[in-house]
């Protein structure tokens, strides 16, 4: 039989646990954008080779920490397009994506303060919004697309997420936010004729030079 010792370090147990759960952040994209597939972009039958270069930042300043995280997950993001291959081989130009995170950091901090001395009881949600460039050179020419825009909200500590989101883990939501705007750009530069699928790959040079 347990003792009452025994029962009060259960109880301890599991009231830590449910804390841990209320503060626990889910994250989820704003449903208000609109939804890119694969599907979305037209595949040539041989993609562009380019370098591939990235650049994050936070509100307009390099932030070099990021770096690596953006441009392994931008790459993963051109070849599986099959638009663009990044390499460092036999480049026919480069590819720059520019990605700032536009964050009211004051509000931020304030919010997860509050959450923090509820212990969880009382939530809040943080906004992390995002801008992305995509810049392709070639041939002495530059495209350059608007610049897209995404966001991922995360709910933190006893808050509800809205009905019929897909919630997840932070760093998988910057992913998922990276993905919508890559495509996003990708779209628009075949819209546009810089990288139209029906041009054959060895004339999307001269396309570039002339939609620049």
């Amino acid at each position: 039989m347990p003792t009452f010792s025994s029962l009060r370090l259960l109880l301890a147990v599991l009231v830590a646990a449910l804390l841990a759960g209320c503060v626990s952040p889910k994250s989820f994209l704003d449903p208000s954008y609109t939804k890119y597939t694969y599907e979305s972009i037209k595949r040539p039958a041989t993609p562009l080779k380019l370098t591939l270069v990235t650049e994050f930042q936070r509100n307009g300043e390099r932030l070099t920490r990021a770096d690596a995280t953006l441009r392994d997950n931008t790459e993963r993001i051109l070849r599986a397009s099959g638009v663009i291959v990044p390499t460092v081989d036999a480049a026919e130009g480069q590819v720059k994506v520019v990605v700032n995170n536009v964050a009211d950091r004051g509000a931020a901090a304030a919010k997860g303060f509050g959450t923090g001395l509820t212990f969880g009881l009382v939530g809040s949600t943080v906004t992390d919004a995002y801008e992305l460039t995509l810049v392709i050179s070639a041939n002495g020419k530059t495209y350059s697309s608007s610049v897209i825009k995404h966001q991922f909200f995360t709910a933190i500590g006893n808050t509800s997420t809205p009905d019929g989101v897909e919630t997840m883990p932070i760093g998988v939501a910057f992913q998922r936010v990276l993905e919508q705007m890559l495509l996003r750009a990708l779209k628009e530069a075949q819209a546009g004729s810089a990288l139209d699928a029906s041009v054959p790959q060895t004339d999307l040079i001269e396309v570039l030079a002339t939609a620049a």
